[in-house]
């Protein structure tokens, strides 16, 4: 049986959103999630160099890409992945390979890329582990994931509490329990998983995928 990982009307409301998604999100970056945000950032910026090779999955409207390249990361060397091709067109303007696909059959063989990125998106998934197994596939030995997402942790704030309110009206996601990713990351066994900062309903995590080299100074 195959996994639909985002359904079609799920797709569609992405769609819809696509020309205002970009103040809904600073929204929610604002309230909530931007210390997670904050951290994956950081963690990829640490971690990247000129010939790091990266994949943006769920990337939307390519903000984050805009601003690596800004920084100085050749374009050539970026890939974005959403299934919704209204927020790919968003990025019409960047010079990288967009690609329309889903999370749950990423296009790319396996130990593809250098660093790959998954933003507030992996919580819209059904099969968290499927999704998570993905991910991991396209990540080349020494390279790494970086994920942020909608947390099953309580707000702090009423604005947290609102937009967590809202992130469940509309469908868009749900919430995941950071620990439960943690350790769908730490089974694969060849992934070294560290949790970064972040609070209210939101969380940040950085995967590393350990060589074979160094798994075998580790035995």
């Amino acid at each position: 049986m195959t996994t639909t990982f985002y359904d079609e009307a799920t797709v569609s409301l992405y769609d819809r959103l696509a020309p205002t998604y970009d103040a809904l999100h600073r929204r929610w970056l604002r309230y909530a999630g931007g210390e997670a945000q904050a951290s994956l950032e950081a963690a990829v910026r640490a971690l990247m160099t000129q010939s790091s090779s990266l994949l943006d999955v769920g990337c939307g409207t390519g903000t984050f890409a805009r601003a690596l390249i800004a920084e100085g990361m050749p374009p050539g060397n970026i890939t974005l992945l959403d299934p919704s091709q209204a927020m790919l067109d968003q990025a019409a303007d960047l010079p990288v390979q967009r690609v329309n696909g889903r999370l749950s059959a990423i296009p790319f063989g396996d130990s593809t890329f250098d660093i790959v990125t998954c933003a507030w998106a992996l919580e819209t998934t059904s099969d968290l582990v499927s999704g998570i197994d993905e991910l991991c596939r396209v990540v080349r030995p020494g390279g790494a994931i970086c994920l942020a997402f909608c947390a099953a942790h309580k707000p702090t704030a009423a604005a947290g509490w609102l937009l967590q309110k809202s992130v469940q009206w509309r469908r868009t996601g749900r919430f995941l329990p950071h620990e439960r990713v943690a350790d769908c990351l730490r089974a694969r066994g060849d992934f070294e998983v560290r949790v970064l900062p972040g609070h209210g309903p939101a969380a940040a995590l950085l995967a590393k995928r350990v060589s074979r080299a160094e798994m075998g100074r580790t035995t």
